[in-house]
C-alpha cells in the first residue's frame, strides 16, 4: 500500500505491461519511483465552505499517523522513523527511529498510544524488523517528551518471517475494550488468510503486554499465538478504524483486481479471501459480506486501493452536524476522499486531488487530516462555510379577517440561502422567500403558526415560530330555530357564533333584554299558553363588534282538554243544564225553555281555559255510537266555573238523530286539541 503497492499500480499492472518487453517495465518502473518519492505541489478540492491547509511537509514515504492523547500527531516513514508534529510544526528530532526492512510494502507501517498514555507514556508500533529472519513486529516504546526513552523497546508481537515483500497490513490500535488490534496482510499468500495455524490474512487482539485475551473467539480452537486471531479472511487490511463511544470497527480490506471493501469488525467473523472479494457469489453463509464496496477502474468512484478510515465523532464538532457518525475513507491510487454513512451504508463524495492519499485521521477539535504520499505531507480539512442563523426572528401579527398578513425572517450564512415558510410546521407550497404575505386573512387562520427554515449546503436554521392573531367582531354560524312545545314542556333556544374572544351573549324576548339570559343557550323550563308566539334573539358581542341572530318564534300548544269522568270510569260527569239530573238523559226536555226542547247537558273540562274574546264558537263537540257512528254536537255555552277558573262548563246540545236505549262517547275539541272520550247514556 505504499511505495511499492503504488509503484506496482502504476506501472506493474498486468493490464498495462502485460507482453510489455521487460526493459520498458523497468523503465518504467524508475520513472514512477522518481515520482511518487519526490513531492510534488498540488491542491486536493472539497465541499464548498471546505478548505485545507498544510500542516507539515517533509515526510518522505509516509505510512501511517495518528493522534496522541495530548494532540500530538505522531507520522509513521517507511524508511523507520516515526515523525512528531507539535503545535503545528515538524519537530527536527525524530520520536524513534527504526532499523527496518523497506522493500515494496515493509517497513515502519502503524502507530498507536496507550489508553493510559497520559500515565504510562506507552507509545505502539507496527514495524518490518530485519532479524533474525524478515518479518513484522509489534513494539512498545516509552515516551519521554517528544523521544523514545533508549533501550525501552518490549516486543509484543513476533510475526510469522515474511517471503513476498507486499500484503503486510501494519495498522495498529486500542479498541473501546482495551485491547489492541493488529491487523496482518496475508504477505501475497491468500492460503494463509484461511488457516488458523497462522497469524497473516488476519485481525490479531492482545493484550497491552502482549499477553493474549482468553475471551478471543478462537482462543479454544486454535493454538498457540494463533490464539490471538480475532477475525480472518482478510487480504490486506491496511487500515480501520473504531467509532468513538461505540464497539463498532470498520476494515478496510485491498482488494485484488476487481473490489475494495469495507468491512464490519465482528469478533470470529470470516470475510472470505481468497474465496470471495467482494460481495461472495453466490452467497455464502459461512463468510461475512463487506458493508461497502467499490469496484477497481478509473472512474470517479472507482479506482484500486482503499486506505485511511476515520469516524467523525469528534469531542468539539466542526463539520457540519450531517457528517456526525459518517466513516471517511480514501483510495490511494484515485486521490479521493468519501463519505459512508453507516445507518445506511450509502456513500457520497467528499475530496478530491488529494495526493495519495495513505491515511486519514479525524482530530478531536473536529479537523479531518490526511496523509499525501505524493505531497510527502499532512493536510488538515475545515469547515470554513457558515450555515445560516437567524439573526430577525418573524414577530407576531395582528390582523381583521380579509387584511394580509406578512411575515419575515433575517438570515446570515454563506451563500445562497434558501427559504420555505411553514404553517404549523408543515410546508407552504410556493412560500420560498424571506417573507411570506397571507393576502386575506381568515378568522380560520385565527391561531396559526408560521416559522421559516433558512438552508444553505452548510447546514439549516429555523426560526421561531411567529402567531397569527385574525381579530374578528362575532359572527353567527347557527341562528336559533323556531320551537313547537306542548304547554308546561320546556323550550330551549340555542346559537353558534364565531369571533375573537372574549364572546358575551344576551338574550332577547320580543327584543328585550332577559334577565340572567347570558349563555350560548336559553331555556324555558316549563312553557305556558301565554308564551305562545313569543319570539326569541340573542346578541352576541366582543371588543370589536355587535352581531344579532335571526328571530325565532315558540309556538306553545295547549294540554289536550279533559272531560271530567267518575273515578276509574269513563263515565263522563255530566248534568241536565235545566235540572241537574244525571243520566240518563232523553233527547227532549219539557222544562227547557228553548223552542226546540232539546235536552242541554252541562260537561266539565280541564285544559280548557278560553283566551280573551274566545266563547263557545272556539269550542266543537260530537258523540260517537257504539257502531263508531259520529254525530256533531252543537256548544251553546263554554265559560269558565264561578270560583273554579281551572274548570270550564261546556253546554252542548243532544240532536234528535242520537240513538237511544244506549251510551255513546261525547269529546270536545279546542284549538285543534281533541279531549278523551267520556261516556252518557241516552234514556
Amino acid at each position: 500500500m505504499t511505495r511499492k503497492r503504488f509503484f506496482n499500480y502504476l506501472a506493474l499492472s498486468e493490464i498495462v505491461i502485460r507482453g510489455w518487453p521487460r526493459a520498458i517495465v523497468v523503465a518504467l518502473a524508475v520513472i514512477c519511483l522518481t515520482l511518487v518519492t519526490r513531492p510534488v505541489a498540488r491542491a486536493a478540492t472539497f465541499p464548498p465552505g471546505f478548505s485545507e491547509t498544510m500542516v507539515a511537509n517533509g515526510l518522505p514515504t509516509p505510512t501511517a499517523m495518528d493522534f496522541a492523547p495530548d494532540g500530538r500527531l505522531f507520522v509513521c516513514l517507511q524508511g523507520g522513523q516515526l515523525r512528531v508534529i507539535k503545535n503545528g510544526s515538524l519537530l527536527a528530532t525524530p520520536f524513534l527511529t527504526l532499523t527496518v526492512n523497506s522493500s515494496g510494502e515493509r517497513g515502519l507501517l502503524g502507530v498507536a498510544f496507550d489508553p493510559n498514555f497520559m500515565t504510562n507514556n506507552f507509545v505502539y508500533v507496527y514495524y518490518t524488523a530485519t532479524t533474525p529472519a524478515v518479518h513484522n513486529r509489534v513494539s512498545r516504546f516509552t515516551a519521554n517528551g517528544d523521544v523514545a526513552v533508549a533501550g525501552s523497546e518490549f516486543v509484543l508481537l513476533e510475526l510469522e518471517n515474511l517471503g513476498a515483500t507486499n500484503h503486510n497490513g501494519g495498522a495498529i490500535h486500542f479498541g473501546p475494550d482495551g485491547k489492541l488490534y493488529v491487523a496482518v496482510g496475508e504477505n501475497a499468500n491468500p492460503a494463509n488468510s484461511q488457516t488458523l495455524s497462522n497469524r497473516l490474512g488476519k485481525v490479531l487482539r492482545i493484550d497491552s503486554d502482549g499477553s493474549i485475551p482468553t475471551d478471543n473467539p478462537f482462543f479454544n480452537i486454535a493454538t498457540g499465538n494463533n490464539r490471538s486471531i480475532w477475525a480472518l479472511g482478510l487480504r490486506n487490511p491496511f487500515t480501520f478504524a473504531f467509532q468513538p463511544g461505540t464497539s463498532r470497527m470498520f476494515i478496510n480490506d485491498v482488494g485484488e483486481v476487481t473490489w475494495e471493501e469495507i468491512n464490519d469488525g465482528i469478533a470470529g467473523s470470516n470475510y472470505g479471501w481468497p474465496a470471495c472479494e467482494g460481495n461472495c457469489t453466490p452467497p455464502n453463509a459461512n463468510f461475512r459480506d463487506p458493508i461497502f464496496r467499490y469496484a477497481h477502474g478509473s472512474s470517479a468512484t472507482t479506482e484500486c486501493a482503499i486506505v485511511g478510515g476515520g469516524f467523525y465523532n469528534p469531542t468539539t464538532v466542526q463539520f457540519p452536524a450531517s457528517y456526525v457518525g459518517k466513516y471517511f475513507f480514501a483510495d490511494l491510487c484515485a486521490s479521493w476522499i468519501r463519505v459512508l454513512d453507516p445507518s445506511n451504508n450509502t456513500v457520497v463524495d467528499f475530496g478530491s486531488g488529494a495526493g495519495l492519499p495513505v491515511d486519514l485521521k479525524v482530530a478531536s477539535d473536529g479537523s479531518l487530516y490526511y496523509l499525501s504520499y505524493l505531497s510527502q505531507a499532512v493536510f488538515r480539512v475545515q469547515f470554513t462555510g457558515t450555515a445560516p442563523s437567524i439573526i430577525t426572528q418573524p414577530s407576531n401579527q395582528t390582523v381583521t379577517p380579509g387584511q394580509p398578513a406578512t411575515f419575515s425572517v433575517v438570515a446570515s450564512g454563506s451563500t445562497p440561502l434558501s427559504y420555505q415558510w411553514q404553517r404549523n410546521q408543515v410546508n407552504i407550497s410556493g412560500a420560498t422567500s424571506s417573507s411570506y404575505t397571507l393576502s386575506s386573512a381568515a378568522f380560520s387562520d385565527n391561531g396559526a403558526m408560521f416559522r421559516c427554515v433558512v438552508t444553505n449546503s452548510f447546514g439549516s436554521a429555523t426560526s421561531n415560530e411567529a402567531t397569527l392573531t385574525v381579530n374578528a367582531p362575532p359572527s353567527i354560524t347557527n341562528h336559533p330555530a323556531d320551537q313547537t312545545v306542548t304547554q308546561g314542556q320546556p323550550a330551549t333556544f340555542g346559537v353558534v357564533a364565531s369571533g375573537s374572544p372574549t364572546l358575551t351573549f344576551q338574550w332577547q324576548r320580543n327584543q328585550i333584554n332577559i334577565p340572567g339570559a347570558t349563555s350560548s343557550s336559553y331555556t324555558i323550563t316549563s312553557t305556558a299558553t301565554s308564551d305562545n308566539g313569543a319570539r326569541f334573539r340573542c346578541v352576541i358581542t366582543n371588543s370589536f363588534g355587535t352581531a344579532t341572530s335571526n328571530e325565532a318564534t315558540l309556538i306553545v300548544q295547549p294540554l289536550p282538554p279533559a272531560l271530567a269522568t267518575e273515578p276509574n270510569t269513563d263515565i263522563a260527569v255530566a248534568l241536565n243544564s235545566v235540572t241537574l239530573f244525571r243520566d240518563p238523559f232523553p233527547l227532549t226536555d219539557p222544562f227547557n225553555f228553548s223552542s226546540d226542547n232539546r235536552t242541554r247537558v252541562m260537561l266539565f273540562v280541564t285544559n280548557l281555559t278560553l283566551l280573551p274574546n274566545e266563547g263557545a264558537s272556539a269550542v266543537t263537540a260530537r258523540a260517537e255510537d257504539a257502531q263508531m257512528n259520529v254525530y256533531p254536537l252543537t256548544v251553546e255555552y263554554a265559560g269558565a266555573v264561578p270560583g273554579f277558573d281551572w274548570l270550564t262548563e261546556v253546554v252542548i246540545v243532544l240532536p234528535a238523530n242520537l240513538p237511544t236505549g244506549q251510551s255513546v262517547l261525547v269529546s270536545v275539541t279546542w284549538h285543534a286539541q281533541t279531549s278523551n272520550k267520556a261516556r252518557i247514556r241516552i234514556r
